[in-house]
């Protein structure tokens, strides 16, 4: 939980320096000009976001395109006023595509065979996604390992605080990633995946949903996930929404740039897995399932927004 609330908190920023900045602007309110209250009365709706943050990225739009047409109706003189809602815009804009963006960068990034660490900065999604929109898979690669292995002691720290019961086991895997081991690293990893799925839901990640049409061939816990998420943790699941190559039939894994893929591995097809990014590749899914799951349980999201908002 600590770990969601340094998360949490990272997100929260930018609506206290918001928090800051209109500070003085409320308590002159009584002395501001009838141009000063209109802008006022135009941006309390977005203000208001501070206090239900539950549900944020759904009123972005339509705060901001108020604004937007109030702001384009009043001369630009020089004011600090005026200067300070530029600011406001410019931070709502980026929450914005920030919402837009974030499912089509964690899909594209785990069909590399990667799944991003909830914990990581907001815009490492974005640095990784656009290298590998433009092709530059190497540079992308780099980013993931670097990030990965620059972490891994905190991410393990993290894995061991919240799944008790897999202690000697974790414990096992982070020593054969520091020895190198990985041709028994990667098949350990991917046990627990299904291990962890199966003590939060009691339902497990490469076991295909086979009553839902709608979610044929994708991980049964994903009706789990998305019954329970809310609209922020909505934004990450688009991993286990499609199909991606670790956890693809053997038949379809040549529609994928990563040949890295649970079956083939476990069952013997390949002999050549044992690599020092494929068992970053697999922590990476460890972890990132393992945010999800916490997440839910502990309803951290939920929880901080009223603990930050006082309530």
């Amino acid at each position: 939980m600590e770990e969601f609330k340094k998360h949490i908190e990272r997100m929260m920023k930018p609506y206290r320096e918001i928090a800051k900045i209109t500070e003085p602007m409320r308590k002159n309110q009584e002395q501001l000009t009838e141009q000063h209250k209109a802008l006022q009365k135009a941006i309390q709706p977005t203000l208001e976001l501070q206090k239900k943050l539950i549900d944020p990225l759904n009123q972005f739009q339509q705060s901001f395109e108020n604004i937007n047409r109030i702001y384009a109706s009043i001369p630009k003189f020089e004011n600090p006023f005026l200067e300070q809602l530029e600011a406001f815009k410019k931070i709502g804009e980026r929450l914005r595509e920030y919402a837009k963006k974030t499912p089509e960068y964690f899909l594209l990034i785990a069909q590399y065979g990667w799944f991003v660490d909830l914990e990581s900065d907001l815009n490492f999604p974005n640095q990784v996604a656009s290298n590998l929109q433009n092709g530059n898979i190497d540079a992308a690669n780099k980013l993931l390992i670097d990030y990965y292995k620059t972490n891994l002691d905190n991410i393990f720290e993290s894995l061991l605080n919240r799944h008790h019961n897999r202690k000697e086991i974790l414990e096992s895997i982070k020593k054969s990633f520091d020895r190198g081991n990985h041709v028994l690293l990667i098949p350990a990893v991917l046990t627990q995946v299904d291990g962890i799925c199966f003590d939060f839901t009691k339902k497990k990640f490469f076991i295909k949903e086979k009553k839902n049409k709608k979610y044929k061939f994708l991980p049964e816990v994903i009706t789990e996930l998305e019954k329970s998420a809310g609209n922020f943790l909505e934004l990450y699941l688009s991993p286990l929404q499609n199909q991606t190559p670790i956890m693809v039939r053997e038949q379809d894994i040549e529609k994928f740039p990563c040949r890295l893929n649970r079956h083939e591995i476990l069952h013997g097809v390949s002999t050549d897995y044992g690599t020092e990014i494929n068992s970053l590749k697999v922590i990476s899914l460890l972890k990132y399932v393992s945010d999800l799951l916490t997440d839910l349980d502990d309803k951290t999201l939920s929880t901080t927004f009223c603990i930050s908002n006082g309530r």
